[in-house]
């Protein structure tokens, strides 16, 4: 019971963030672009980051070390923003070339369709089973009981 409440709070405070860094993401499109990076209609920020030759001809543990190192002109973008707190990173190669795309967005876990649906389930299922309690007692007359009870010992 205590985790589907949890759930529910942590869902709008997820989409507060989201909200928020989308808005700030959106506004700001032209210093992005700027910065050559783009903003999804989601307001993700994503850039695709070419390497090198020296680069390429090295292990890929080394490639992504040098992506990495990459980041840092993003983040001072995104400082200015006021959003590099809430901003996290997702690097994957772009296949057939030699480039890795960058994708910065914040990481709001309750924001899953799945997890909305399950949460609302069990919500329903929970809110019937108060309501069929409730109705029980109602049509079972324990009340009336309860009060007769009392009244005669009083």
């Amino acid at each position: 019971m205590k985790r589907i409440y949890n759930y529910w709070s942590e869902f709008f405070i997820d989409f507060k963030i989201w909200r928020r860094y989308r808005k700030i993401a959106r506004s700001n499109q032209d210093l992005l672009t700027e910065n050559n990076m783009r903003v999804d209609w989601l307001g993700r920020i994503y850039t695709v980051v070419n390497m090198p030759e020296e680069v390429i001809n090295n292990q890929e543990t080394v490639q992504q070390g040098w992506v990495i190192s990459q980041l840092g002109p993003m983040n001072d973008v995104l400082m200015k923003l006021g959003v590099n707190d809430y901003a996290y990173p997702e690097i994957s190669i772009v296949p057939g070339s030699n480039s890795y795309l960058i994708v910065m967005y914040p990481e709001i876990d309750t924001l899953n369709i799945f997890r909305i649906l399950l949460n609302l389930i069990a919500l329903g299922m929970i809110t019937g089973l108060v309501w069929l309690g409730i109705a029980t007692v109602q049509i079972t007359g324990v009340i009336n009981w309860v009060s007769n009870l009392i009244n005669k010992n009083v």
